[in-house]
């Protein structure tokens, strides 16, 4: 593997160890009651960056591992899915900017969480036709 190559994988490491400690911080903060929106939402976009980043590195993938990494992003995308209508439900009871905020925050994770999938999807069957 280049130096360019391994750099690339730590960083990706790096920022997955991330996602990783604040999604678990999240689901703890979510195990002690009720979610504000504001919590659902930031797990919402953790799992967006989760699913572009796994999109990301799935062409530096072997076959087998790039398969599994692209159900890895449609399953974030299918969180961030769950999450939204909670979210939805959720901000139906605020008012004003803030509702707005969260509403934009949330969409924006479906979009990027969407993409992800979109390319993953694309990325399968490009390795299913070679």
């Amino acid at each position: 593997m280049e130096d360019g190559e391994s750099l690339r994988m730590e960083v990706v490491g790096n920022l997955a160890r991330d996602l990783r400690q604040q999604l678990e911080v999240l689901a703890r903060y979510a195990g002690e009651g009720s979610e504000p929106p504001d919590s659902l939402v930031e797990a919402a976009l953790a799992c967006a960056d989760l699913a572009t980043l796994a999109a990301c590195v799935l062409r530096e993938l072997a076959p087998g591992a790039a398969r599994k990494g692209a159900s890895a992003v449609r399953e974030a995308a299918g969180a961030v899915g769950d999450l939204s209508s909670l979210v939805e439900t959720e901000a139906k009871a605020l008012e004003g900017d803030h509702a707005d905020h969260i509403m934009r925050d949330i969409r924006a994770a479906g979009w990027r969480s969407g993409l992800a999938a979109r390319q993953a999807d694309e990325f399968l069957e490009v390795l299913d036709r070679s």
